[in-house]
């Protein structure tokens, strides 16, 4: 199982990775967003949904993984340990944040280094010899920049700079005041201050306007790749992984819509204490890491086919991850 803050995906399959069900549901699994009583329904009817797609009672699951936003403390796992139960998951469970499954998902290698920058941003690992990290995922306050909706705010602050002439024109000056529907730069700024328009609502337009080759933009998506590459570069020194050879997985919708942009700054970063890294695209739903998490709880070791196996039977039910 993964989830998110719109979604829930659930799978059941067999130790070759044959998918015998998948269930889908377009509610929020975050207990932080919507509270644990509504997180825990939605998550409950994903996995029944997928169990009774797969005509399979709970109880005969050798092993399963629920790996979900929202899961940023020990104490979280603790308070949604009873939903499993609920379930009649009664074997070997493990609840996990939701980084570790985009991590899974996009490297054959059961270890490496998963760099995420959606909403928020995250960068988690794990080594050969299975020892984890991750940072908080949790803001700035807490250490993880490079998210989308910094980018976004960025982009702001440049059409503020450019407005006061303390920075370059921009393109976005004229962009974000037509998504906003102001009508002038002031009521724009104006807005955004007052807080009638969102501030962290227009990456989007920040990746437009670079590919278009507006300085600013362009410059906003560097640093937010060379911010998310010192964050990769402290979790491989934190897991001893500097000579190792593993995959950086790039999950996200700024990755997906930016990667021209940010990969090669973080790369910049990440290389000179990581030189035999590889970057990867992560393309597969992140809930096929869940299922192989599974897997190897279960004691099995997924093969390269299984992974393949197990992208061939979920991408028809539930497609390619969101852009922003």
């Amino acid at each position: 199982m993964e989830g998110g803050g719109s979604h829930g995906h659930a799978v059941v399959a067999d130790d070759t990775g044959a998918v015998l069900g998948v269930g889908k549901i377009s509610d929020s699994t975050n207990w932080e967003d919507v509270g644990i009583e509504a997180a825990g329904g939605a998550i409950k009817a994903c996995v029944r949904w997928a169990l009774d797609a797969a005509e399979i009672h709970a109880e005969t699951i050798d092993a399963s993984v629920f790996s979900l936003a929202g899961v940023d403390f020990p104490v979280d796992s603790d308070l949604l340990g009873g939903i499993p139960m609920a379930i009649g998951l009664s074997r070997s469970v493990r609840i996990m944040n939701d980084a570790y499954s985009a991590l899974r998902a996009g490297s054959d290698q059961p270890f490496g280094v998963v760099a995420s920058a959606g909403t928020g941003s995250i960068v988690a690992g794990r080594n050969p010899e299975g020892e984890e990290f991750r940072t908080l995922g949790l803001g700035p306050m807490f250490g993880d920049s490079g998210s989308a909706s910094e980018v976004s705010e960025a982009g702001v602050s440049a059409v503020a700079a450019a407005f006061t002439r303390r920075g370059p024109e921009t393109a976005l000056s004229t962009s974000m005041c037509r998504a906003a529907g102001a009508q002038s730069v002031t009521e724009f700024l104006e807005g955004v201050a007052r807080g009638r328009f969102d501030q962290a609502a227009y990456a989007s337009l920040v990746v437009d306007a670079a590919e278009d080759g507006d300085g600013a933009a362009v410059g906003i998506l560097s640093d937010a790749g060379r911010s998310l590459g010192g964050t990769v570069a402290h979790v491989i020194r934190m897991l001893r992984m500097e000579h190792s050879a593993f995959d950086l997985v790039l999950a996200g919708g700024l990755f997906r819509n930016a990667s021209a942009f940010v990969a090669g700054p973080l790369s910049e970063v990440v290389r000179p204490v990581a030189p035999r890294v590889t970057l990867a695209l992560l393309k597969e739903p992140p809930v096929i890491g869940a299922a192989l998490l599974a897997l190897e709880l279960a004691g099995t070791q997924p093969s390269p086919e299984t992974r393949h196996e197990l992208s061939e039977g979920v991408l028809p039910a539930i497609g390619e991850p969101q852009h922003l």
